[in-house]
């Protein structure tokens, strides 16, 4: 069975894909109008900025892009002796990885908490930080799960992939396109919340992330025995 159909790794992709789509919209609505792992925009919006003068939405796209980067930067001395692992995903410092991703994405709920949903000023970029971070660290230790086609934070190439076998294999990545359809499904539940019961908004993607987390950790115990 190919990895792209094994309902085990379709799962986690959805999983990662609606945290992704969640924690975008936090972010986008109550972070700075910036996006935590979309950063072909982020870089636009700071090239409109620059160009407009408007330094502040500058400084918060310019966080987002400089703070992803530290997460991937980190993400990957933590793994890099990992890549012909066997199981690669579900490596310790993979596994590492993501417990990170999970306890700054606790940061970003306990400043949420701390400021009733609506964080300003320092709080504001902190949190913004911690987030973009967050979604760094992810796109790295989701590479380690080598699934064809698939990404989990920026969608452009998952969508580019499945446009591109469908037209010339006549085959569909069913990972992609759930984690596409997933990513909808997240932001669409996390801007829910956020209209309609924001202080509890940060425990979608918290939740998300632990119910991924566990599959890692079914996944190494039958591995391992």
């Amino acid at each position: 069975m190919s990895p792209t159909t094994r309902p085990s790794a379709i799962a986690f992709a959805a999983l990662l894909g609606a945290l992704s789509g969640s924690v975008d919209v936090l972010v986008f609505t109550r972070l700075g109008e910036v996006f935590a792992s979309v950063i072909t925009g982020n870089v636009v919006v700071v090239g409109v900025a620059i160009g407009g003068g408007h330094l502040g939405v500058m400084s918060h796209a310019a966080i987002s892009v400089g703070c992803y980067a530290i997460g991937v930067v980190v993400a990957t001395l933590m793994t890099r002796r990992d890549d012909e692992h066997p199981v690669h995903g579900a490596a310790n410092p993979v596994i590492a990885v993501y417990g990170i991703e999970f306890a700054l994405l606790c940061g970003l709920g306990a400043i949420w908490v701390a400021t009733d949903g609506r964080p300003t000023g320092i709080a504001q970029f902190v949190a913004l930080a911690l987030t973009a971070a967050a979604m760094g660290m992810q796109s790295r230790a989701f590479a380690m799960y080598r699934l064809p086609g698939v990404t989990t934070t920026y969608f452009t190439g998952t969508l580019t992939n499945l446009l591109t076998g469908l037209v010339t294999d006549s085959t569909v990545n069913r990972a992609a396109a759930v984690a596409l359809m997933s990513l909808l499904v997240g932001a669409a539940a996390s801007g829910a919340l956020v209209s309609v019961l924001p202080i509890a908004a940060p425990a979608l993607p918290l939740g998300l992330l632990a119910a991924a987390l566990a599959m890692i950790a079914v996944r190494r115990y039958r591995h391992t025995t």
